[in-house]
């Protein structure tokens, strides 16, 4: 952009004031006028009057001083010359290009003005009366410079544009001006502001000014730099310009709207902003912490001023606590890079590891303590651990000697039950977890394993766990299996009674390819009854109760228990029983099936164990159930049951409708049956009324006969004679119904 023309005036015009010599006068004070070379030059004249009738009569014209003028006008009146015949040019330099105009503004003109024009000039003013009036002038010719030449380390800059130049780098600009009368002033510009209006050097033929920057900032990019040279204030100063082009670095990167929050498995879109770079920067997006940092593919687009760039996330446990970062970095500042930054915040379901505390192993003695810590990993933080032994929730219950403290476990005394996996479980508001399974192994001393065919295998600490009935001479074996850890075992066997306690012999004594150790034993007389006793050790131990077998003699078993009918349909029954000792010998069971009313044996079923379904029985009937155990020795007392089947279908509908029939004819020979009862109370109420009223009657009229006989009395002994404490009896005469007898009441009489 070109400086206005008024600026530039005002500029030249302080310029000029500061080269300003004042010009030496001999008389009066000397007025300076400048003109250009090859222009006009004016050279004004006071021409005025003081009075008005006073006038101009001769302006006389000179040069430097000389006596003789260079130009007069002769004003005088009365003189017979044309009005261009009143102007003489004395000076042959002058001859052609000087004229004097005594109009409004009186002046003398020189066109074209030269340079050896240049010189003090008096104009003299004669009056007709006034006194004589003179005006010192002094010409100075102006010979403007040529144009600017600008030049960048020494080379001449051709173009108007100049770069691009690196920021806070230094810039040295020199502009030279040849020619020039009076030499020129240089000011270097920026827009409306003044740089620098230093002249290093000066001569005759050139003029130089060196602009100097020590350090670019971007504010001069695209700013345009001006040279002006100008010696007078007339012409308009000659100028040379160049814009300045800058690569310039970032001057802010942001993240734009970031999440403040991940979840886990999702997928979010993440806007880096960065502007100032020129040219465009290069944008890196890079996920990750001090150790290690991974880069991102990004998509990124670049505007005039401005780039965006947009990388896509899928939150993973991983990224939780990393930095994503956005790096703009023009690589013509490697050393300078800008960068924004956010902490990933994931939020995720936990994820839960167990392990044994400090100094425990997976390996313990019975009575020792142990330490379980659940190590959770989760975002945000757990609000609730549980802990579970073979997939049952654990509780917190100091009297059971378990403590559940924060995310630890403890045991006190452990044992062998307390044995097995352990899971702990974290939840938090993403969801649950469960930890792999952490196997504790107990060692413990041996305890008795009793072992039951239909119930499985249970743990017993004392014994008897079992009683065996041998007969005289008979061989039985014993066996004995404990439960330990290390399974590693040694077996003794003790045998006592009321007479005798004594150690088993060895060659008595086997163990098994299994585990466990079997007695052949041999009851010879009745003194050799009694208890053996298994005793067994491993590293850990002896046990503490032995596992005890009681041998007695055989004989019959005994009842089965709990009996009862558990199922009935119209022709079958389902029976189940609890077998009773067998009296040492193996024992079935026998179940047998009689009509109630007539004891006819229906059914017989025979089984191995306690539990029956009697089919092939007939519907709607009662039924006495015997069951029984029977071995070798014989049969146990029986244990009987009542039951009845269920009744077919169309029996049960034919039953109902006769029931139905039977309780509706019963209701109304009830009502007749009532009805007749009532009848026959008031019946005997009136004969018993009449008896009374006839009585009396017959009272009286003995009473009024014993009057008129002088009230006498028979003898109580004499026949025929009434006894005053004597029932007297009356026979009522009988009423027969039958003739009152309706239908219905008949019908009544036959149902009852």
């Amino acid at each position: 952009m070109f400086v206005a023309q008024g600026e530039l005036l005002i500029l030249i015009f302080i310029t000029l004031l500061r080269q300003t010599v004042p010009v030496a006068a001999h008389k009066g004070i000397w007025r300076r006028v400048e003109a250009v070379s090859g222009r006009e030059a004016v050279l004004p004249c006071e021409v005025g009057t003081s009075e008005a009738s006073d006038m101009v009569y001769v302006v006389l014209w000179y040069r430097n001083g000389d006596k003789e003028p260079i130009y007069s006008f002769d004003n005088r009146p009365g003189r017979l010359q044309a009005s261009e015949d009143r102007h003489t040019i004395k000076s042959d330099v002058l001859q052609g290009r000087v004229n004097f105009r005594p109009g409004l503004l009186p002046a003398l003109h020189i066109k074209p003005v030269m340079t050896h024009d240049q010189a003090n000039y008096t104009c003299r003013v004669d009056f007709r009366i006034a006194s004589s009036r003179r005006t010192h002038l002094s010409l100075q010719v102006v010979v403007p410079p040529e144009e600017p030449v600008l030049r960048v380390g020494g080379q001449r800059v051709t173009d108007s544009v100049l770069g691009p130049l690196q920021e806070e780098s230094p810039l040295a600009i020199t502009c030279s001006v040849a020619g020039g009368v009076p030499p020129p002033s240089l000011i270097w510009m920026r827009h409306k502001q003044i740089l620098d209006d230093l002249v290093e050097s000066r001569s005759a033929a050139l003029t130089v000014n060196q602009l100097s920057i020590g350090r670019l900032t971007r504010t001069f990019h695209n700013a345009r730099l001006t040279c002006l040279a100008a010696n007078n204030n007339v012409t308009t100063p000659v100028q040379a310009s160049i814009t300045v082009t800058m690569n310039l670095r970032p001057v802010v990167t942001k993240l734009e709207a970031h999440p403040k929050g991940l979840r886990v498995g999702r997928d979010y879109e993440i806007t880096c902003t960065t502007a100032g770079s020129r040219p465009h920067p290069n944008i890196t997006w890079t996920l990750g912490n001090i150790a290690s940092v991974t880069p991102l593919p990004a998509h990124t687009e670049h505007g005039v001023n401005k780039s965006t760039s947009t990388v896509r996330i899928t939150a993973a446990r991983r990224h939780h606590g990393q930095r994503l970062t956005c790096t703009a970095l023009n690589p013509l500042y490697p050393a300078y890079p800008l960068s924004d930054s956010i902490l990933l915040n994931v939020t995720y379901p936990p994820i839960a590891t167990i392990e044994l505390g400090r100094g425990v192993t997976s390996v313990v003695k019975e009575g020792e303590d142990v330490y379980f810590n659940c190590n959770v990993d989760s975002n945000p933080p757990t609000y609730k651990i549980s802990w579970y032994h073979k997939g049952v929730p654990i509780y917190h219950g100091p009297d059971k000697v378990v403590l559940l403290i924060g995310n630890n476990l403890a045991l006190r005394a452990v044992t062998r039950h307390q044995a097995g996996p352990y899971v702990c479980s974290a939840s938090n508001v993403e969801g649950d977890a469960h930890s792999s399974p952490l196997n504790l192994s107990v060692n413990y001393a041996p305890v008795c394993r009793d072992e039951d065919e239909s119930h499985g295998t249970v743990e017993s600490s004392a014994g008897p766990s079992k009683v065996y009935a041998t007969g005289l001479g008979q061989y039985i074996n014993v066996s004995c299996e404990v439960k330990a850890s290390p399974t590693d075992v040694r077996y003794s066997w003790v045998f006592n009674n009321s007479v005798t306690s004594e150690r088993l012999p060895g060659d008595q004594v086997f163990t098994t390819a299994d585990g466990r150790s079997i007695v052949r034993f041999l009851a010879r007389a009745h003194k050799d009854y009694g208890t053996l006793q298994c005793w067994a050790e491993n590293a850990v131990g002896r046990m503490t109760t032995p596992c005890l077998f009681h041998v007695v003699p055989a004989g019959r078993p005994e009842r089965p228990v709990g009996c009862a009918v558990v199922n009935k349909t119209y022709d079958s029954l389902a029976v189940g029983c609890t077998a009773g000792f067998d009296g040492g010998v193996e024992q079935t069971f026998l179940a047998k099936v009689f009509e109630a009313v007539t004891g006819r044996s229906q059914v017989n079923v025979s089984a191995r164990w306690p539990n029956f379904t009697l089919e092939g029985l007939t519907p709607g009937l009662d039924y006495v159930i015997q069951v029984m155990a029977r071995n070798s020795l014989g049969e146990s007392p029986p244990v009987k049951l009542e039951a009845f089947t269920y009744k077919m279908a169309e029996n049960r509908m034919r039953d109902e409708q006769v029931e139905e029939e039977l309780r509706s004819s019963g209701a109304v020979a009830g009502a007749l049956l009532a009805s007749i009862i009532v009848v026959v109370v008031l019946l005997v109420v009136l004969a018993l009324i009449a008896r009374c009223i006839w009585t009396r009657r017959r009272l009286g009229g003995l009473g009024e006969s014993n009057r008129r006989k002088g009230r006498g009395y028979a003898p109580p002994d004499k026949p025929g004679n009434i006894s005053d404490d004597e029932d007297i009896q009356f026979e009522v005469p009988t009423i027969s119904l039958e003739a009152h007898r309706d239908p219905i009441t008949h019908i009544a009489d036959q149902a009852l």
